[in-house]
């Protein structure tokens, strides 16, 4: 008897314990909250979209309607079937996702090209009769549209574990840079479709795909969620943080953090200037006249170029969807911005 009540009262104090500490644990969340005497005015929404935002990649999302927004900011008058997605686009094609195809969308007459596929392609380009693909296995190929066949064709190890934001493969003179989702780029030759090198941007094994894949001149910088690396002809620099975003310029990187940080570095990656905002959480990220930067808890946070001088704005909401950053707006929800 005396057993039993004392392992009812350990069993009492154990819970009570586990709940102090339930209690203490959500009690110590903190969020952006700039000072009122900081925030200089507030921002309004220049319009609206047909539809509210369902799913977003690197280069485009797509609505809840069928619609989509491409990396330009356009709202083309195309409704995709059912559980399609839109992947990215060329100057001929709107580039969609639908089980295990690509279908593409000719811009002039609308027609659609189906290719089955043997995976689920997650990412896309094309560059003249040449698709690069990643897969939802990891595997990655380059497909011959005069052809209809896969010219090259390689897999990687599975990485089941990713961050939505996944770069699109990109095509320079002779080559074909692929990313992949544990975190490397794979070149390969376009005129002889051999493997020219292998680039490990980092070597995580969750949550590590390529994020960002750009190339300006003779500079192509690339980054995971926890590496961004510049590669020149001569050299490969890398920089480590808890990245969300990436805008590259030609001489200029702005990393954003997920600790609230702006960093600016030049091409090489050496820093040379960050700006923190304590527990801010930034949801999309854009440029025109000042960096542009929005907040979840509803603010909008403009920079600029120097990393000098910031100016924060209140948004008529908090932000609790998926953003879209296209060239010249940032989508939210069913509205958006201009960024001018």
């Amino acid at each position: 008897m005396q057993n039993s009540f004392l392992k009812h009262s350990l069993k009492l104090v154990f819970l009570g314990i586990i709940g102090a500490l339930m209690l203490s644990g959500c009690g110590s969340k903190y969020y952006f909250e700039p000072k009122e005497d900081t925030i200089k005015g507030k921002v309004s929404y220049n319009g609206k979209i047909p539809s509210s935002i369902q799913t977003i990649v690197r280069d485009g999302a797509t609505l809840k309607n069928g619609q989509f927004i491409t990396k330009n900011g356009e709202i083309p008058n195309i409704f995709l079937k059912k559980d399609a997605q839109y992947l990215n686009e060329s100057e001929e094609y709107y580039i969609t996702q639908l089980s295990k195809s690509l279908v593409l969308i000719n811009k002039k007459d609308k027609q659609e090209t189906t290719i089955a596929l043997d995976d689920v392609p997650i990412s896309a380009s094309i560059d003249d009769n040449l698709i690069a693909i990643v897969f939802d296995t990891n595997t990655i190929a380059i497909y011959d549209l005069e052809n209809m066949q896969i010219v090259y064709r390689q897999e990687n190890v599975p990485a089941p574990a990713n961050n939505t934001l996944i770069a699109s493969p990109y095509f320079l003179t002779d080559i074909v840079v692929i990313p992949t989702l544990d975190g490397k780029l794979i070149v390969v030759d376009k005129t002889s479709m051999r493997l020219v090198r292998n680039i490990v941007v980092n070597g995580d094994k969750f949550f590590n795909n390529v994020i960002f894949l750009e190339a300006i001149g003779n500079r192509m910088v690339a980054a995971t969620p926890k590496r961004i690396i510049s590669v020149s002809p001569n050299i490969i620099n890398t920089f480590d943080s808890n990245i969300k975003d990436i805008l590259f310029f030609e001489d200029r990187i702005f990393i954003f953090s997920n600790e609230g940080e702006i960093i600016l570095t030049d091409r090489d990656l050496n820093e040379t200037r960050r700006m923190k905002f304590p527990f801010a959480n930034f949801s999309a990220t854009n440029h025109g006249k000042d960096i542009v930067v929005l907040e979840t808890q509803g603010y909008m946070i403009l920079v600029d170029d120097a990393l000098q001088t910031s100016t924060i704005k209140k948004l008529p909401n908090k932000i609790s969807t998926p953003t879209f950053s296209a060239s010249d707006k940032i989508f939210i929800h069913d509205t958006f911005f201009n960024i001018q």
